[in-house]
């Protein structure tokens, strides 16, 4: 969280307003791994955009945070 300039009381507003869950998947806060969730940025600009499991924030990692790239892996998947 000091990496990304978030303090511990912002983290949970964040965890709140994303109702204690993945913003992706929205699998519930610390299930199955037990971790806290990831805080995701952008790495041009470094704005956090939210609070993520660490599946989907490996997940997009391997994607280059490319939505470009994600979109044709959808396209794939969805053939």
């Amino acid at each position: 969280m000091r990496s990304y300039g978030l303090t511990v009381a912002e983290y949970h507003a964040r965890l709140s307003a994303q109702g204690g869950r993945c913003a992706i998947c929205r699998s519930e806060f610390g299930d199955a791994t037990g971790r806290r969730l990831a805080v995701d940025h952008c790495h041009g600009t470094g704005r956090v955009r939210g609070l993520l499991c660490g599946k989907c924030n490996v997940g997009i990692g391997q994607f280059n945070h490319d939505p470009d790239l994600l979109t044709k892996a959808i396209g794939y998947l969805r053939e």
